[in-house]
């Protein structure tokens, strides 16, 4: 059931049990001058409405329904939380296995929050029956218009390797391979002796001599996903025998790897996320697309923002504050990627507590200063951007993503560390800069109204995507394939006889291995729990640095191209040469920077071969290849291109596509999307950007466009065509 709108909603996390009185009457009359138009309230209340087991505070849920009553009275919405994210004292101290233990065998106390064996018999019990208490008392109410289910699942408790979910990872297992004989196969446990003899024999993966399997690593994963999802769906139960009418959610976190969010998508009625971008960062609106763009993709439909920063973190090492203009500009380039509110983390800024110094809408100076008059603009805003509630926002290009692949590449030992999604993160970075809008999207999704589909590192792809993906092609789309891909069966297992896998033919290529770049002060770092003195006690040239050739006769003479810091690349394809010369003034280098395939090329083109650096040993093999299949083109990139290298293979494969710039020649620092019947163009820079053709209604100003147009820096406009 979406959530049911005409309006863009607007307002945070409201914790009146943290106030008194008097601060609370203040609350509403502010709410409605700053246009707060929904409040998320009791994420973090057990505490306050259950004083024992079974034993309701009523006096709390009189002080809960009096807040509800008053927001609905002045026209605010409710997101009402379930509040189990943070189980009560009393549980801990009369059940105090339900507490998590850690890998080491630890217990944890109590005293922060979640604080929950995801196995405890007595947490599943508690919130089934708190969820249940809160759907009967308030799922009738009109104010609330949408049910939140804990509260960041997983973002500190994940897994727990207490000996209860040790048992229930067997169950598991056996469910899963039905005898142990099929886990010792998936496993690979003929390796190191790990063969097990019976299902009493596994456990979790708790603290070892050295590396673990990683095929149990990634069960593992996927069992304490599970275990998560199966606390969700009690709740879920609940709510929805109570209150059908009333659609769920849970606060995602981008693309949190403990979580499978694909997974859950399908569970929640509204996808809403937490995006927290570090203003130090100039890339941070870059992240910040990507995670939107993600969320769009996980249901294919409008979402929410359900926790962002009005102000300053307090959990990073170090926190830097949003510079003026930015709480807007980035709340407005959400909603321009699909976003139907823009929520945040929390109404008023807490006075005591872990969260004291993290940024909220009413901060602790009050309403007298700078910050509440962008509150309050940002409110006017979006209520000015009501006709774009409920549309969607349409792209061309689509970055593949898999959970079940990113699982199963960072469980895997080797042989370089793993950024999860980083390939296709980085793919979507340089579409984002651009200017052309891309979904993210699963291995499940219908590819037919995209031209071009990006394949960035994913690493275990099966015969459905191979068939799907050469269909795309077939039909005409542009698939861009990188380095990564396909080096694991389904399975999890390593791809034998080329690692491209099931794709291989689709690019007509074979991926024999791969050379790596590296330095010798990363390869002196070992693995935890690896004997130091395999592979060399020292560094290379350390102690005395880096070999003299004067004295130094023999390792003088040693060359190591890992050391090298770019993968050189030679295009010879006159096509990517003017799509390189197109970039700027000076054709920059095509390079690649950390990795090299050694390709074999079987049915394809090469476009570009590789030359020195990290692929010195692969000088004149085939750095990037293009095959034609039926209408359309697979394109093979056998490296980790940079910036302007991605740049360059997107602008050939986008001019084969026919695909363009949202506004082509915006000027630096603007960001264009296109939602509906609205053009939102967002002004990142420092300074003003001047726009031509800009006609039609400006929603957030309400004023009328003719032509040309200054937008001034961190700011915005909203253009109704």
């Amino acid at each position: 059931m979406p959530l049911k709108t005409n309006a863009l909603y607007y307002g945070g996390d409201y914790n009146p049990e943290q106030w008194d009185r008097q601060t609370i009457e203040q609350d509403i009359p502010l709410m409605r001058e700053a246009g707060v138009n929904m409040a998320t309230v009791n994420v973090f209340a057990w505490g306050e409405l259950e004083a024992d087991e079974g034993c309701w505070d009523e006096e709390a849920f009189s002080r809960l329904a009096e807040r509800i009553d008053a927001l609905g009275k002045a026209g605010i919405s409710v997101d009402l939380a379930t509040g189990t994210a943070a189980p009560p004292a009393w549980m801990a101290h009369k059940y105090p296995d339900s507490l998590p233990v850690d890998r080491q065998g630890v217990r944890l106390g109590f005293g922060s929050r979640q604080g929950y064996c995801l196995s405890s018999p007595e947490y599943r019990a508690g919130v089934v029956r708190l969820s249940r208490e809160i759907a009967t008392r308030f799922g009738s109410h009109e104010a609330v218009a949408l049910f939140h289910i804990n509260n960041e699942y997983g973002c500190h408790i994940h897994e727990c390797f207490c000996e209860r979910c040790a048992g229930e990872f067997r169950q598991w297992l056996q469910q899963k391979y039905g005898s142990i004989e099929e886990l010792n196969h998936a496993w690979g446990c003929a390796f190191w002796s790990q063969r097990r003899r019976n299902f009493e024999q596994v456990e979790p993966p708790r603290a070892t001599p050295t590396f673990h399997n990683p095929a149990h690593l990634a069960d593992w994963r996927r069992f304490s996903n599970e275990q998560m999802l199966k606390l969700f769906r009690l709740e879920k139960e609940q709510l929805q025998a109570r209150a059908p009418q009333i659609p769920i959610t849970t606060n995602f976190m981008g693309y949190f790897p403990p979580v499978d969010y694909r997974q859950w998508a399908r569970e929640v009625d509204v996808v809403s996320n937490d995006e927290y971008p570090d203003p130090a960062d100039p890339a941070a609106i870059a992240e910040q697309a990507w995670s939107a763009d993600m969320q769009r993709g996980y249901k294919g439909q409008p979402w929410l923002i359900m926790e962002q920063a009005p102000g300053v973190v307090q959990w990073r090492a170090a926190n830097a504050s949003k510079r003026p203009g930015q709480w807007a500009l980035w709340s407005l380039s959400q909603i321009a990627r699909g976003a139907d509110g823009a929520l945040c983390f929390q109404w008023r800024q807490s006075e005591a507590g872990a969260e004291t110094w993290h940024g909220a809408m009413v901060p602790h100076y009050g309403t007298a200063g700078s910050h509440w008059k962008e509150m309050v603009d940002l409110g006017t805003k979006l209520a000015n951007l009501s006709p774009v509630a409920g549309t969607q926002v349409q792209a061309e290009v689509a970055v593949m993503v898999d959970w079940e692949s990113e699982i199963i590449r960072s469980t895997s030992i080797g042989p370089v560390p793993h950024s999860w999604m980083g390939q296709a993160r980085v793919w979507h970075r340089s579409l984002f800069e651009a200017g052309i809008t891309a979904d993210v999207v699963g291995v499940d999704a219908d590819l037919s109204q995209y031209r071009m589909v990006i394949v960035a590192d994913l690493a275990a792809p099966d015969a459905i995507l191979g068939k799907k993906l050469e269909e795309f092609v077939e039909g005409g789309g542009q698939l861009i394939g990188t380095t990564g891909t396909g080096r694991f069966t389904p399975e999890g297992k390593a791809a034998l006889g080329g690692y491209l896998g099931v794709l291989s033919s689709l690019f007509g290529v074979n991926v024999e291995g791969t050379v790596y770049g590296v330095n010798a002060a990363e390869t002196a770092v070992v693995a935890e729990g690896v004997n130091e003195h395999l592979g060399g006690s020292t560094p290379q040239g350390a102690p005395d640095g880096n070999p003299d050739p004067r004295v130094c006769r023999i390792t003088a003479a040693v060359g190591a191209p890992a050391a090298a810091r770019y993968v050189g690349i030679e295009p010879v394809d006159p096509a990517l040469e003017r799509a390189m010369d197109s970039l700027c003034e000076v054709r920059p280098a095509l390079r690649g920077k950390t990795r090299a395939d050694s390709i074999e090329v079987e049915d394809a083109t090469p476009i570009a071969f590789f030359t020195d650096g990290i692929a010195t040993d692969l000088n004149g093999k085939a750095a990037i290849t293009r095959r034609k299949v039926g209408k359309g083109q697979a394109w093979y990139v056998g490296t980790d291109l940079d910036l302007a290298g991605r740049a360059g293979v997107l602008a050939l494969v986008g001019a084969h596509a026919r695909v363009r710039p949202v506004l082509p020649g915006a000027p630096a620092g603007v960001e264009a999307v296109k939602r509906g019947k609205v053009l939102f163009v967002l002004n990142h820079a420092d300074k003003a950007a001047e726009l031509s053709g800009m006609v039609g209604t400006d929603l957030l100003s309400a004023t009328q466009l003719s032509g040309h147009v200054v937008v001034p820096p961190r700011s915005a406009i909203a253009l109704w065509q």
